[in-house]
């Protein structure tokens, strides 16, 4: 049975995805201790206390494919299971895994640069049943260090749909606002609650607000696709009216700002001064023909080189296109027109009810996150699928392939149980064998078993259980990287 449309747009507003201050280290990332394998939960590893990283299914093995790594933050499922940051190769096995802890979720994780450097940033906090987050953006750094925090400004909370990095050294992030309204023209009480879709630049390192928008202030209530379909009735301070649900923010030419408006199926072009250049799509779309720029409750607008504008058109909850469309469109801005060029269509041609993004890789490819269907796709440029991943359970907001290089603190960690060596040392991408060195105590250690890094925690089977045992990282080179500390089980 086909649930009730309102049913259907509260359980997209629940999945919508849609810490401290200081400088602190990932613990999952560069803990050092040791231990037997005693008493560990399934699922969990044996020498990262706690952390328990999703298993990933690759469903279609790579060819050729862009080089880097991919990049998903896993939300938690049901029963309980929990989510976090990772870093995976080509075989779906994972470079680096920082747990989060109920109820904290993150989304949008990826590789940015930041002062020139190359840095890992997502946002983390609470996500309510409708799909808003309250939190903030963090900034770690190669060690997997957190060396920033990006706040909201003006006493407002930071969402969880943006949290772009700009050249200047601020971000731009997203924020959800409840504010009293008159909802009549949408079929609302006159004192209603609603939604102002706000989107700010923050400076990092000052924490100022450079730039503010509030989407109250520019589009009506009227432009909303959605006004009409949720409670706007029965909108309240705690269950606002969702009219506009920004859920993209970026740089664009000329000093602009290109933003989206999930639940006014429109992208929006704003000047400095906060004025909208453009609108594409919607009911007041700029462009034509309607045909050529038909798109509903899209994500993740992104303007290129050329004039060309990407988009993940998701067009369902509700329903209104047969599948959902990872595109690009060519923009000719003085005759205000636009065209499709690329369409990077699932062979499956599902349709994902939320979330979701297009990352235009350098070859001419694409990366695609599914956002409600637990798949990362990689497309060839010529839209043919030449890489695919399968979430065992949650979903990640967004996906990304970016080259990344950690080098975490600290030394390797090693376990053991009966005959079972277990070797992990998170986040370290050098890492490519183990050497497991053992004998009667840690004064007369010799290697005795190696093996291939084969993921976050690789195991060695020894013929015998050792006395006294150590790990040692060696790169494809075989250089050591480090030995771990020496365990007497």
């Amino acid at each position: 049975m086909r649930p009730p449309l309102t049913a259907l747009l509260v359980l997209a507003a629940l999945l919508a995805g849609c810490g401290s201050d200081s400088k602190q280290s990932a613990t999952t990332a560069t803990t050092t201790s040791t231990a037997t394998a005693a008493n560990v939960a399934p699922g969990e590893l044996h020498t990262i206390a706690g952390a328990k990283p999703p298993k990933l299914q690759v469903t279609h093995p790579a060819e050729n494919v862009a080089p880097g790594y991919v990049f998903i933050a896993q939300k938690g499922g049901k029963s309980g299971a929990k989510g976090g940051t990772v870093i995976a190769d080509n075989q779906g096995r994972i470079r680096w895994f920082h747990q989060l802890v109920n109820p904290l979720e993150a989304t949008d994780f990826r590789a940015q640069t930041y002062e020139g450097k190359p840095v890992l940033t997502w946002w983390e906090g609470g996500i309510s049943k409708a799909g808003v987050g309250v939190g903030r953006g963090v900034i770690y750094d190669d060690t997997y260090t957190k060396i920033a925090t990006v706040k909201a400004g003006h006493g407002l909370d930071g969402d969880l749909h943006e949290f772009q990095l700009t050249p200047r050294g601020t971000a731009f992030i997203s924020v959800y606002h409840e504010v009293p309204a008159d909802l009549t023209s949408v079929g609302g009480p006159k004192h209603g609650w609603v939604y102002d879709s706000v989107v700010q630049e923050i400076d990092v390192s000052s924490g100022d607000v450079v730039f503010e928008w509030h989407s109250l202030d520019h589009v009506p209530l009227t432009e909303s696709m959605q006004a009409n379909h949720e409670p706007a009735k029965n909108a309240t301070k705690k269950r606002p009216l969702d009219y506009f649900h920004v859920n993209s923010v970026a740089d664009a030419p000329g000093g602009n700002i290109v933003i989206s408006g999930r639940n006014t199926s429109a992208i929006y072009l704003l000047a400095r001064d906060g004025h909208i250049v453009w609108r594409l799509g919607g009911k007041k779309s700029d462009f034509g023909p309607p045909a050529a720029v038909k798109f509903a409750f899209q994500h993740n607008a992104r303007l290129h080189d050329g004039n060309l504008l990407s988009l993940f058109d998701n067009g369902a909850i509700p329903k209104v296109e047969p599948y959902t469309r990872p595109i690009v469109l060519k923009l000719d801005l003085a005759g205000k027109r636009a065209t499709v060029v690329k369409s990077f269509l699932h062979p499956l041609r599902f349709s994902s009810p939320f979330e979701g993004n297009l990352q235009l890789l350098p070859d001419g490819g694409a990366f695609v996150g599914w956002g409600g269907v637990r798949k990362v796709t990689e497309f060839t440029p010529t839209e043919k699928v030449r890489f695919e991943l399968k979430l065992a359970f949650g979903d990640t907001y967004r996906a990304y392939r970016l080259p990344w290089s950690g080098r975490p603190g600290g030394k390797p960690t090693v376990a053991v149980a009966g005959d079972r060596v277990y070797a992990s040392w998170n986040g370290n991408t050098d890492v490519a064998r183990w050497d497991v060195l053992a004998g009667p105590d840690a004064d007369h250690l010799s290697r005795v078993a190696g093996r291939p890094w084969s993921g976050l925690e690789t195991i060695v089977q020894l013929e015998t259980p050792p006395a006294a045992v150590a790990v040692r990282a060696l790169d494809a080179s075989g250089k050591t990287l480090g030995t771990s500390d020496t365990i007497t089980p």
